[in-house]
């Protein structure tokens, strides 16, 4: 009777290991655009992430409903693993290799993940400084003077410097 329900579950299984496995490679993927500041195609990229991610909810909505018809819930893999070391022995050993993988895959992801951000953070404030330095060269030059017509990039302030600044 569960024979058919784990067979389907280690089916699902298998393809959600194969989109995490895609969705690391499209994050590396990203690591390098990001690393070499090829921001044109990173939408492209961004498309494929979503459209991974979007065939992984589908997986794991599959993978639920695989999990109340055995286990009356939605379980988690060592659910699975308990209820099959019970009422099909045979299948332990395979869902235990397949935990292994998508644990190591989600340890990968997730490292990925935070080093994209990084990067990303870094490219913000990269470019923040590149704007701050084209604006200041831009800006009028009469903003470097006090009400007093005194130039205030001096290190000597006289009086009225220090008044208007008060």
């Amino acid at each position: 009777m569960y024979k058919d329900k784990f067979k389907k579950l280690i089916t699902v299984l298998d393809k959600e290991i194969e989109a995490y496995s895609k969705l690391k490679e499209l994050f590396e993927e990203k690591k390098e655009l990001l690393k070499k500041a090829k921001s044109d195609d990173l939408g492209v990229l961004d498309n494929k992430i979503i459209a991974t991610n979007n065939s992984i909810v589908k997986l794991n909505e599959a993978r639920k409903n695989i999990s109340v018809e055995l286990l009356g819930k939605d379980g988690k893999m060592s659910d699975f693993i308990s209820f099959s070391e019970a009422n099909q022995p045979e299948f332990s050993e395979p869902l235990m290799l397949r935990k292994v993988k998508i644990c190591n895959i989600f340890e990968q992801l997730a490292l990925l993940n935070n080093q994209n951000v990084e990067l990303i953070k870094h490219g913000i404030i990269i470019t923040n400084k590149m704007l701050e330095t084209i604006v200041n060269a831009f800006a009028p030059q009469g903003s470097i003077y006090n009400g007093a017509g005194k130039t205030t990039d001096t290190q000597d302030l006289d009086m009225w410097t220090i008044n208007e600044q008060i």
